[in-house]
């Protein structure tokens, strides 16, 4: 049978126009009608007036349309713009046939950054003018950042490859010692190669002797070379150096309602500074928010009540409630009916239930505790060793000791224990998964708890030194206890502090499950809507602030794709033309 169409004849001449070959309902329309009808000066665009000297520039707004159209259809590298401007006709049509090379599109998002969050808001306030919106759920996720994990360092890598450093460029000496002795090559490298190899080695060493000292002079736990501001966060796939990007996703109509950009590895911390924004553009409403157990943390959910923001956390198995603690203060009239921010913090520390928060507060009360002061500034721990040496002696007679100097532990393998995390109750868990992998004492001192499989000691702010539990067999069963005064040793220096009574605020916060159910049929598609269909699961450009400037791009193109599912075509370019 024949085919369905016969070609047309390449050689013949077509009369067309742009207009007519893009089809009357595609998104390139939408999104030219919006840019067309918002202020670039009003929210800061560089070069949004034209300037009459010198060369011409290209119109940010063309600029804008074209980045706006490529994250909605995931073609966001510059290079790909600029292919686009000459075979894409929907591109075409927008730019009216302009031609701008990579540079100058990669400079428009770069020099814009800070600006592209202003016009997410601006497309958001259109098209929900006249809808009902619901509570939003926050929820995080690892976004791969411009910096590969070979250009990223944390302090125990560091360590790890010194040692490693060290011992190649001691092996080289020796080989270049034979040499000499032998007035031959030695196995089959020249000396010429060797002394090579070995000022390589001592090049690379001193790069990464400088980046450690940089890190203990400024208490850093990484540093990455490329982008300073990202950092090395687990993932479903393993560890990527990453932003972890959170966003507030609203329940009714799934549109992202706002986002943040940050460099934490955890959510703790983060519910109330993401919801913030939209609690400032609701004035004085009460909005809800839900988040996974991620974001359990008791101030941040206070914070959250205190700005007039409902936070449903997931619970715990088994817990109904949470129980929060604020400090009391004294207030005078009340008013309980209030829900701007003030007032609800006035009630919540003097003890009174605002009557906004009556379904989710319950059992409050004002209770004395005692609690330990400092008297004036806190003295720093001093160690009882005066030298290195002398903390790596102790250490190997069956103690970990603690340098309070330089943030480290010495182990009694010889070894050296880094930062690794800072306890809920001010204590510092040190670590070094490296160092345990070979070291001689790993199956005493292992003791495999929480699935871990090297060792975790835990030091108190006044804690220099732990025994070794399993360094003698008599001690085997015995926990590590917390040395005051070595044998022979001055003490060390501690911070001076007395108790006093205060009154505190004490009540639960009881959590709406019926929301906290369907948090994540709201907060998953959106994420992976940007990183699967969207083809944005990295960020192309560095560093904290124009991160945030570029997520503002892929926000953007989701809700362009949830806008055009929740209204027709008419509906959508009436509003955005508003």
């Amino acid at each position: 049978m024949p085919y369905i169409v016969k070609p047309i004849n390449r050689n013949q001449a077509v009369i067309n126009t742009l207009d007519s070959m893009v089809e009357w309902d595609s998104i390139a329309r939408v999104i030219d009608c919006f840019v067309d009808h918002i202020d670039l000066k009003e929210m800061g665009f560089e070069k949004a007036e034209p300037c009459f000297e010198g060369r011409p520039c290209y119109d940010p707004q063309s600029m804008l349309k074209l980045y706006l159209y490529g994250y909605r259809n995931n073609i966001r590298s510059s290079r790909k713009l600029e292919v686009a401007c000459v075979t894409n006709i929907e591109v075409m049509w927008m730019l009216g046939g302009l031609r701008p090379d990579f540079r100058t599109i990669s400079d428009f998002r770069k020099d814009n950054a800070d600006n592209l969050k202003e016009v997410f808001k601006e497309f958001l306030k259109r098209v929900t003018v006249d809808l009902e919106t619901g509570y939003v759920s926050i929820d995080g996720s690892k976004f791969k950042a411009w910096n590969g994990k070979d250009s990223n360092f944390t302090i125990m890598k560091l360590d790890d490859r010194i040692k490693w450093l060290e011992d190649h460029t001691q092996e080289y000496l020796r080989l270049i010692e034979e040499a000499d002795k032998e007035e031959a090559a030695s196995g089959t490298l020249t000396r010429e190669e060797l002394e090579a190899k070995l000022k390589e080695a001592e090049e690379r060493l001193e790069k990464y002797r400088s980046y450690r000292e940089l890190m203990e002079k400024e208490n850093l736990t990484q540093i990455s070379l490329t982008d300073a501001d990202a950092r090395l966060m687990k993932n479903k796939n393993g560890m990527d150096v990453s932003y972890n990007v959170q966003t507030a996703v609203d329940s009714e109509t799934h549109l992202i309602m706002d986002y943040l950009a940050t460099s934490q590895a955890t959510d703790h911390g983060l519910m109330a500074p993401t919801a913030e924004s939209i609690k400032q553009e609701a004035g004085d409403r009460i909005i809800e928010a839900v988040a996974d157990k991620g974001y359990e943390q008791a101030e941040d959910m206070v914070a959250c009540l205190e700005k007039g923001i409902i936070p449903n956390v997931i619970l715990p198995d088994g817990q109904d409630t949470y129980e929060l603690e604020i400090e009391y203060e004294e207030a005078g009239e009340l008013n309980t009916a209030g829900t701007n921010a003030e007032e609800l913090k006035r009630c919540l520390h003097a003890g009174v239930v605002p009557e906004a928060y009556a379904d989710v507060i319950e059992d409050i009360e004002v209770a004395e505790v005692r609690r330990k002061v400092s008297d004036g500034s806190e003295q720093k721990a001093e160690s009882p060793y005066g030298t290195e040496e002398e903390m790596r002696n102790r250490a190997v007679e069956g103690y970990f000791v603690r340098d309070p100097e330089r943030d480290l532990v010495y182990c009694p393998g010889g070894e050296i224990l880094r930062r690794k995390s800072i306890k809920k109750n001010g204590a510092t868990r040190y670590a070094n998964r490296q160092a345990c992998k070979g070291c001689p004492y790993r199956d005493k001192c292992v003791n495999g708890k929480g699935n871990t499989n090297w060792k975790e000691t835990d030091f108190g702010k006044d804690s220099l030194e732990k025994k070794a539990r399993w360094w003698k067999p008599e001690e085997a069963e015995k926990p590590e206890e917390e040395t005051e005064k070595p044998v022979g040793k001055k003490n060390w220096k501690k911070a001076k502090y007395h108790f006093e009574k205060k009154k505190v605020v004490r009540f639960k916060l009881r959590p709406d499950r019926e929301k906290m159910n369907q948090r994540m049929c709201i907060s998953e598609h959106p994420f992976g809507t940007i990183k699967r269909a969207m083809g944005a699961a990295y960020f192309l450009l560095k560093g904290k602030q124009k991160v945030g400037g570029e997520f503002a791009l892929m926000a953007m193109g989701y809700n362009l794709s949830r806008a055009c599912n929740m209204f027709s075509f008419e509906e959508l370019m009436a509003l955005v033309a508003a």
